[in-house]
């Protein structure tokens, strides 16, 4: 955690103001208020968040404050994350903490501060913000669905073979963090966009978060064999296995029998692609993919010009080794021409408003910001995004081109930071 020195206090009315914590007083207000409005375990989190978090900064936690009182009546934060695109880390700013007193609300607290989260994001460069919302209110700001956020398979415990497993769980320590982080590499090696994860993070998690982290071993050998991350439901009939990077498929088989007996019904998170998952599918779970991020772009030329080695990669391996050309992209509010020189994106200028109206050429690809939030991330195909966005337009002589730069890949975006120390523990280890 950075303790700034630096503070901008930000009047909103004749009473309110806006300001980050600037000192220990105001970390206990911030996460007190976060308490007294959503419940004890958010109000824990807060306080791991501002005392342990290893890139978050005091000023990226924000209140708004009544002058009259000295209350906080509303709170924002960011938290810092780093994605990993085809070999491109992204920058990734989440909003989180939104939150405002009941007597306070309907007056703009949460617009004034989330302008706020942006124009901060922009200024210090963040690639995408992003958030796990509540349904349809962060449109508002700017934000696209795009990526399965909280996806996980159900399995029934009894479908589970008996067996004697040659495995075992215990609690993760701060001293495996590097087989942590190997395991973790491991497993996200074959996706094309995930979270990434260093060593601070693993401690902030292991230590200050309680994140239920467990170490899966050899009965019969020293050594690890990945890690699963999960608690018991507070109905003791249903586990989660919310995270885990397992070498093999016999590992994950005896991790599932160590399950078994108790809990009658297991959700195992993503990546689907896992082990884990891929297993229990052939045991018959059934995949529930849950809600999806929300994702905001502060600058797409920027971001455009950033991946711009993803892009090359791509062209090359679909048959587009040395392309140099142009290829207009219209948002229909806003559009762009990327121009490509041997199949690397050179430039991307701004064209404002092009007509795409009927008759007009409005460009080569044409489609609504959201639908290209979901094509970006390679999310879903132009095919699919047609059933939601019928005014997808594309040049039949580039579809081949817009197809091999933006491929549906596999991804697993996962963002834990939650204080854990109220979830049951795996019974087992």
């Amino acid at each position: 955690m950075t303790h700034t020195t630096a503070h901008t206090m930000i009047r909103i009315d004749d009473t309110l103001v806006m300001h980050g914590v600037r000192d220990q007083a105001d970390a206990a207000r911030f996460a007190a208020f976060n308490a007294e409005i959503n419940g004890a375990d958010q109000g824990a989190t807060c306080a791991a968040l501002l005392q342990h978090h290893p890139t978050a900064a005091w000023d990226d936690f924000v209140i708004v404050e009544d002058e009259r009182s000295g209350a906080v009546v509303s709170t924002t934060c960011r938290i810092p994350w780093r994605l990993h695109l085809g070999g491109v880390s992204l920058s990734v700013a989440m909003l989180e903490m939104v939150v405002t007193h009941p007597d306070y609300r309907r007056r703009g607290l949460v617009r004034r501060q989330i302008d706020h989260f942006h124009s901060r994001a922009a200024a210090q460069g963040f690639d995408l913000c992003i958030i796990e919302g509540i349904p349809y209110y962060y449109r508002q700001f700017g934000y696209a669905y795009a990526l399965d956020h909280w996806a996980a398979d159900a399995l029934p415990a009894a479908w589970i073979p008996s067996g004697a497993p040659d495995m075992r769980l215990r609690r993760a320590t701060l001293a495996d963090i590097p087989a942590l982080m190997q395991a973790y590499a491991d497993s996200m090696a074959g996706l094309a966009l995930h979270t990434q994860r260093a060593a601070e993070e693993w401690r902030y998690l292991l230590q200050a978060a309680a994140y239920p982290t467990y170490m899966v071993e050899p009965v019969q050998a020293m050594g690890s064999a990945g890690y699963v991350c999960g608690w018991l439901g507070g109905d003791r009939a249903s586990l989660s296995l919310v995270e885990s990077a397992l070498p093999t498929a016999a590992t994950a088989l005896a991790v599932l029998q160590l399950c078994k007996p108790h809990a009658t019904l297991l959700r195992l998170g993503w990546p689907q692609q896992g082990f884990l998952a891929q297993v229990a599918r052939t045991l018959g779970a059934q995949p529930h993919s849950g809600d999806q991020w929300l994702i905001r772009i502060p600058d797409l030329p920027r971001l455009l010009l950033k991946l711009a080695p993803v892009w090359a990669e791509r062209l090359a391996g679909a048959g587009w080794p040395r392309f140099t050309g142009e290829l207009t992209l219209n948002l229909y509010r806003h559009a762009y021409r990327l121009r490509f020189a041997d199949s690397r994106l050179a430039a991307v200028d701004a064209l404002g408003f092009v007509d795409a109206s009927m008759g007009a050429r409005g460009g080569d690809l044409c489609l609504p910001a959201d639908a290209f939030v979901r094509l970006l991330f390679g999310y879903r195909t132009l095919d699919e995004l047609r059933d939601a966005w019928p005014d997808i337009v594309v040049q039949p002589a580039r579809r081949h081109l817009v197809d091999a730069l933006f491929p549906k890949i596999a991804s697993y975006v996962w963002l834990p930071y939650m204080n854990c120390a109220h979830l049951p523990p795996l019974p087992f280890a």
